[in-house]
């Protein structure tokens, strides 16, 4: 390989690297001595050398005939570094801005299968920067027990609601603390917050699992109130007493029954209500003898 390439990849021409190179070893010729040495025809050489001349690649010394010498190379070297440095520092920017309009958009990503769903948080716990919220049960959690020590040891507050007990070092938890709560509800939702700007969220139902990813404000806030107000639920129980150290699944139902009838919330109010139509339909089965 011509070792003038690398001078085509800095923005010279084909012509313009013989030429530049041709008087960087000769010194100083004219426009016939130029042609002759670099293979140039003398057809294009006046045209390639004016060119140069007013890139200031070159210097002529007017005369008869007229000489050229080449700019120190560097000279030349240290303008093409400053040049592609200002160049790259704008493209930079533009492109910056760019992908910061991409980052704003309020796109909606689904992702398919949980162990995409895994990695996915995974990624998004390992990037956070001030805090996370996860509403979870806590066989999922386990598999995000590690991404979220890591988070942890960052310093990245980590709030944990979960109908279940976990345990876990270093976060908030709010936990019914409920021994069977896997056949409590008819489904196994996930929600994580990060940093207040992004949220996953879905339910775990193995590889036909859809969960979705985006930054839209509108989601993220959903998923976030609903945490939260989860989390005021579960403060309020506590507070009037009404949570045991261990719970049974059915203890809470009633538990909730009792303060749904107490604060005058019913069916028509709140669709949270199809646990308890869930229940039902497992204790008419019960009855029915799996029928």
């Amino acid at each position: 390989m011509d070792n003038k390439d690398c001078l085509e990849k800095l923005g010279f021409s084909q012509n313009e690297a013989k030429i530049y190179t041709t008087l960087l070893k000769c010194g100083m010729l004219n426009g016939y001595e130029i042609a002759k040495q670099s293979g140039v025809s003398r057809a294009m050489v006046y045209e390639v050398i004016n060119r140069m001349v007013g890139k200031g690649i070159l210097l002529k010394l007017e005369g008869e005939p007229s000489y050229y010498k080449p700019l120190e190379y560097e000279e030349l070297i240290g303008r093409i570094r400053k040049e592609n440095e200002s160049n790259i520092g704008r493209a930079e920017e533009f492109l910056k801005s760019l992908a910061g309009t991409k980052e704003n958009q309020d796109y909606v990503l689904n992702i398919v299968g949980f162990d995409k769903f895994v990695k996915k948080a995974v990624e998004l716990i390992d990037a956070a920067t001030r805090e996370l919220s996860l509403s979870v049960w806590s066989g999922d959690f386990e598999l995000l027990r590690d991404a979220l020590d890591r988070a942890v040891k960052r310093g990245i507050k980590v709030y944990l609601f979960t109908f279940e007990e976990i345990d876990f070092e270093g976060a908030v938890i709010f936990s019914y603390r409920i021994s069977d709560a896997s056949g409590l509800f008819p489904y196994r939702r996930i929600s994580l917050v990060v940093d207040g700007g992004q949220c996953l969220a879905g339910e775990n139902s193995g590889d036909g699992s859809i969960f979705i990813y985006t930054k839209n404000h509108a989601v993220v806030s959903l998923a976030t109130d609903e945490i939260v107000l989860n989390i005021f639920w579960y403060k309020y129980m506590e507070k009037q007493g009404l949570l045991r150290e261990k719970n049974t699944g059915k203890e809470f139902l009633q538990t909730i029954g009792e303060l749904a009838e107490e604060l005058n919330i019913n069916e028509d109010m709140t669709k949270n209500f199809m646990v308890f139509d869930f229940q039902r339909g497992k204790e008419d089965e019960d009855k029915n003898g799996g029928y």
